[in-house]
């Protein structure tokens, strides 16, 4: 019998650990690509928004938990030109600019709605829309993936980046106390169950948060046809290479999508409608601003060569621009670095 007391005095405790976002936010109202997408509830959703003339796919993008819009920002941009994707990843509540208490329910609501704009306002085939979860995030994406499979939606794929069965056993390859003073969270080993669209598991066999045998589980579990396990002999959790652990499998990957149906190869251009607000415009929401709200910092370049770096506390966004005033000051992209290594050993 499993004694759970983490709904008591603990909880406040419990989720913090589980939801560590970075304070204060790693970008500010003025980044560049920062979108905000509105949702049934009337609340906007900030997520960043990258695009390519000749994409096929868009890329839907859920990050770690110690993470945000400008920790991810030159991951998620070196993804969308590296692939050739219009990418789109979502903030999670409480992270970054966007208010409020993190929690399961609410992070799964919004990636509904994220993805019901999408599909419902700026059409996007759902077939052309790949889903993608690093860490935590892929509580969600596997979760809305499922849900989609059930309902017989035609989702063009899944990618899970360091999955876990579920943030119990992720939290049990810890401590076996574990189970006594935490909830279960996200079995991404019930949903995974579900999910018949193309999936890919990556994983490092290096990582000491989540063990990459969860990954061989749920590639097992997973029923879909068109599924491939990559396991990374030298990446760890927190750092891997963004070519060879990420985009040669994602093109792989995207070229088997692709040859399933050959309507898939043809360009989708996207065009965001006038309710969406970008960058500035956003003295009309409901999100107050924070005045020491730093930019996107980028990744360390001390190997030009892009091999790894096994030091996890090297932080993947370490820039020089803290200082500028907020007003007036828009971060401009830069190249995404081979190497990318986060900030801090969590899920």
């Amino acid at each position: 019998v499993t004694l759970q007391i983490g709904t008591g005095v603990l909880k406040p405790l419990l989720d913090k650990a589980l939801f560590p976002a970075p304070y204060p936010s790693r970008y500010r109202l003025g980044l560049q690509n920062l979108v905000w997408l509105p949702t049934d509830s009337k609340i906007k959703i900030p997520c960043t928004f990258f695009k390519q003339p000749n994409a096929t796919h868009l890329l839907l993008y859920c990050h770690g938990n110690a993470s945000d819009l400008g920790t991810i920002y030159y991951e998620t941009q070196g993804l969308s030109n590296f692939l050739n994707m219009h990418v789109v990843a979502m903030e999670y509540c409480g992270y970054g600019l966007y208010n409020g208490k993190p929690s399961e329910k609410q992070i799964n609501e919004d990636l509904a709605q994220v993805y019901k704009f999408l599909t419902n306002v700026v059409k996007v085939p759902p077939e052309r829309i790949v889903l993608f979860g690093r860490s935590l995030g892929t509580g969600p994406t596997c979760r809305l993936a499922s849900k989609l499979c059930r309902q017989k939606v035609d989702v063009g794929g899944l990618v899970l980046q360091s999955p876990f069965t579920s943030i119990l056993d992720a939290a049990q390859s810890f401590s076996s106390a574990a189970r006594f003073v935490m909830e279960e969270a996200w079995p991404n080993a019930i949903e995974i169950k579900h999910v018949t669209c193309p999936v890919l598991f990556v994983h490092g066999k290096k990582d000491k948060v989540i063990p990459h045998v969860m990954s061989t589980r749920l590639y097992r579990a997973c029923p879909s046809k068109q599924k491939r396990l990559l396991i990374s002999e030298d990446a760890t959790h927190n750092c891997f290479h963004i070519v060879h652990d990420i985009v040669k499998p994602l093109v792989d990957f995207l070229k088997d999508i692709e040859e399933a149906k050959a309507s898939y190869s043809l360009p989708m251009k996207l065009e965001l409608p006038s309710s969406v607000s970008v960058g500035f415009n956003v003295h009309s929401f409901s999100f107050s601003k924070s005045p020491s709200v730093p930019s996107p910092k980028k990744t360390s370049r001390n190997n030009s060569s892009g091999s790894r770096n096994n030091n996890n506390d090297t932080d993947n966004a370490d820039g020089d621009e803290e200082d500028k005033k907020l007003q007036g000051s828009v971060p401009v992209p830069r190249r995404t670095s081979m190497r990318l290594c986060a900030t801090t050993v969590a899920l």
